[in-house]
C-alpha cells in the first residue's frame, strides 16, 4: 500500500471518528438537557409571544405588580429569594427574556426596543396590563426605561438596581484588549455537542453564587442548555450598542423613583486582570456614581441610595436594602 492510500484511509477514518463523536455528542447533550429539563421545570408559565415561548413566573396577590428586570446573561430563577419577599407585601412576576432561562431563543440580538415591545405582549399574553412597578439590575435598568418610554402610561414606580446607563461605553475607562469574550465564542459552538457541560465550566462559574445549594443545581441546569451561550453572547453584543448612546437617558417626569448605588469600597483582588489597578477602579466608580446621580434625576421624585456593603450585586450583598426599597415604592403607588 502505497503512502497515498494509507493517508487517505488515515483521514477517512478520522473522518469517521470525528462523525462519531459529534454524533454521539449531541446525543449526550440532547438526553442530558431533557433531563435537566424534566428535573427542573418552568416555575411559572410559558407564554407564546410572536411566535416564540417566553417564561413568565409570578408569585404572590395585590397590586400594583412589580415586574423584575434581570441583568445581562441572568435569569429570572436567580432571584427567586427575593420574589418570595416581594409576594408578600404584593404580586410579582419575575420572567427570562429571549433564550434566556426558560425562554426559547431569536434568531438574533435584540435592542432595548425589541426587548421592552416583547416585555409588554408577554405581559398582556399573561393577563398583565398596567399598575407596575418596574425593577432593573444593571442593564435591566436600560432595558425598564425603554419600556417606560414605550408605555408610559402603565408604569407607576420604578426601581434602579445599580443599573447600566445609556452613555456608558464612552464613559468608562477603557481597559486595553477589551472586547468579545473568545472563551465564550468557542462554548457557543461546544455546547450542542455536551463539551460545555462536560468541561464543567458552567459549575466552576457558579461555585461563588450565593444560594441554596437546590437553585445552584437549577441554574447549571439552565445555562447547560445547548443555546444559553449564544443566547448571552446575542444579549451582550445587542447591549454593546445600547449604552453608546450620543443622547442622554429620556426624562420620566414625577414618577417615583428609587436609584440602588453600590458603595462597598473599591479594592483590587487576585483574580483581577493586571490592567485593574486601584486607580482604574477609583476612576471607574467616580464616573459610574455621576452616572447613577444623573438616573436618579430622571424624576423630580427621584432619590439615590449608596448600598455601602454592595458591590455592583446588591441583590446579593444587601437584598434586604433591595425589598424595603420596593415595598417602600409599593406603598407610594397604593397611597
Amino acid at each position: 500500500m502505497t503512502v497515498k492510500k494509507v493517508i487517505k484511509w488515515f483521514l477517512a477514518g478520522l473522518g469517521c471518528l470525528l462523525a462519531i463523536v459529534l454524533v454521539g455528542g449531541r446525543i449526550y447533550q440532547a438526553v442530558a438537557q431533557s433531563s435537566d429539563l424534566a428535573r427542573y421545570p418552568a416555575p411559572g408559565r410559558l407564554v407564546d409571544v410572536a411566535g416564540h415561548l417566553m417564561h413568565i413566573h409570578c408569585q404572590g396577590q395585590g397590586r400594583p405588580i412589580v415586574v423584575i428586570e434581570q441583568g445581562l446573561g441572568n435569569v429570572s430563577s436567580a432571584w427567586d429569594e427575593i420574589h418570595k419577599q416581594i409576594a408578600r407585601t404584593t404580586r410579582v412576576c419575575a420572567y427570562d427574556r429571549a433564550g434566556m432561562g426558560y425562554s426559547e431563543p431569536v434568531a438574533k440580538p435584540l435592542r432595548a426596543a425589541e426587548v421592552a415591545g416583547l416585555l409588554q405582549k408577554l405581559l398582556l399574553g399573561a393577563g398583565i396590563d398596567d399598575d407596575l412597578i418596574l425593577v432593573g439590575w444593571s442593564a435591566g435598568g436600560l432595558y425598564i426605561r425603554e419600556f417606560h418610554q414605550q408605555f408610559p402610561d402603565k408604569v407607576k414606580a420604578m426601581l434602579f438596581v445599580d443599573s447600566s446607563h445609556e452613555q456608558q461605553a464612552n464613559r468608562l475607562p477603557h481597559l486595553p484588549g477589551e472586547g468579545r469574550d473568545t472563551t465564550m465564542v468557542i462554548a457557543k459552538y461546544a455546547a450542542p455537542f455536551g463539551l460545555v457541560r462536560l468541561s464543567g465550566i458552567v459549575n466552576n462559574q457558579m461555585e461563588a453564587f450565593q444560594g441554596s445549594d437546590e437553585l445552584k443545581s437549577n441554574l447549571v441546569a439552565i445555562y447547560h442548555q445547548s443555546h444559553a451561550i449564544e443566547a448571552m453572547l446575542n444579549e451582550s453584543d445587542a447591549f454593546t450598542l445600547d449604552i453608546q448612546s450620543s443622547q442622554p437617558p429620556a426624562p420620566i417626569g414625577d414618577l417615583p423613583l428609587i436609584v440602588l448605588t453600590q458603595g462597598k469600597p473599591v479594592e483590587v483582588s487576585e483574580n483581577m486582570s493586571p490592567d485593574m489597578t486601584l486607580e482604574y477602579l477609583q476612576e471607574t466608580r467616580i464616573r459610574w456614581n455621576e452616572m447613577q446621580l444623573e438616573l436618579a434625576a430622571l424624576s423630580t421624585q427621584g432619590r439615590q441610595i449608596i448600598a455601602t456593603e454592595s458591590g455592583h450585586g446588591i441583590h446579593a450583598d444587601q437584598p434586604d436594602l433591595l425589598i424595603d426599597s420596593v415595598n417602600e415604592l409599593v406603598q407610594s403607588v397604593r397611597e
